[in-house]
């Protein structure tokens, strides 16, 4: 089960590119240049809407910057209303489930 962890932005990793997207494994660039790959296999029956591999191919960044996949959760509005949200991680816990390559 992934941990919890609280992101303090201006202490966190950044995730400057994708480089690569495999099944459940993405190749990134961390800032400084620090290429890592991602194992997500090991989270991935906590989010089995990734285990999709036609969804999972579908990673992208966002302004954080961090691995972020659009439109698969919902955020409750303050109306009550439901609209999509993406689904992303805090870059630190991708960094702790990341390995130098």
């Amino acid at each position: 089960m992934l941990k919890a962890m609280i992101c303090l932005e201006s202490n966190m990793h950044k995730i400057t590119s994708i480089i690569e997207i495999k099944p459940y494994s993405i190749l990134v660039k961390f800032d400084g240049n620090n290429k890592r790959r991602i194992n997500f296999s090991t989270i991935i029956d906590d989010f089995p809407v990734l285990k999709d591999k036609s969804i999972f191919r579908l990673a992208n960044l966002d302004d954080y910057p961090t691995i972020k996949w659009d439109g698969l959760t919902q955020i409750r509005e303050l109306d009550g209303t439901l609209s999509p949200s993406p689904l992303d991680f805090c870059p630190d816990t991708l960094y702790e489930l990341s390995v130098p390559v």
